[in-house]
């Protein structure tokens, strides 16, 4: 993508940066060598407006590559949303396995710290956001 183009849109949209290429790698690096499948996620580049695939889906079979086919260049991530359960293949008769990796995802970001937000079972790391306050506590938890 042209960077050019991409730092006018920032400006326009008036959008702040959330990560840098050091946390998106430190990420990237860490999903692959930590978790044993390659939970599916869904991106949103700045200058495109439908994100891709476009849709997650818990009832689908899907991966993405944590690994070599992780998106570059991570400077034009506006968003990433993560689903981090895994339906694995058993053959035609035995039902799929389901694995959760939602706990451990989370250690990952909060080791790593990087702020996130969920949308139900989906994880959503933020390249640039409009608004940080996305990322304050709500009152529930803080009252806890």
């Amino acid at each position: 993508m042209d960077r050019q183009k991409r730092l006018h849109e920032i400006e326009k949209r008036q959008l702040t940066s959330v990560m840098n290429k050091t946390k998106w790698e430190e990420l990237r690096r860490a999903v692959a060598n930590t978790l044993l499948f390659n939970v599916p996620y869904q991106i949103k580049y700045v200058l495109e407006n439908t994100p891709s695939p476009k849709f997650l889906s818990k009832t689908a079979y899907q991966s993405s590559d944590w690994d070599d086919g992780f998106p570059y260049p991570t400077a034009s991530i506006e968003w990433m949303r993560i689903l981090p359960i895994v339906k694995e293949a058993c053959g035609y008769i035995i039902e799929p396995e389901i694995h959760d990796v939602t706990d451990e995802f989370h250690h990952i970001l909060r080791q790593l710290k990087i702020p996130f937000v969920m949308e139900g079972e989906i994880i959503c790391i933020f390249g640039y956001v409009r608004d940080t306050g996305i990322f304050e506590p709500e009152e529930d938890e803080t009252s806890v």
